[in-house]
């Protein structure tokens, strides 16, 4: 199931559960790695899902700057507690 699209609803927002996180040009490690982001970095927005190699599921940032291991990270949902 390599490159498949999920059904996630999207774009959601994340946050990171690690002080950085390594974005890469596609969904997998294979790809050529940008550098790290952090939780100030970027506008955490995921617009695409994509399964990789491993079955993992990676997002790529809405504003572009790449795509991120979204085991590296915590859905954040808008409903209240």
């Amino acid at each position: 199931m390599d490159g498949k699209t999920t059904n996630s609803r999207l774009p959601y927002r994340v946050k990171l559960l690690a002080e950085s996180v390594p974005l890469y040009t596609g969904a997998g490690t294979e790809y050529v790695r940008l550098g790290s982001i952090t939780e100030d970095s970027y506008d955490l927005e995921i617009a695409e899902e994509r399964m990789g190699k491993g079955q993992k599921l990676w997002g790529r940032l809405r504003s572009d700057a790449g795509w991120i291991l979204l085991e590296n990270t915590q859905k954040i949902t808008a409903q209240s507690c």
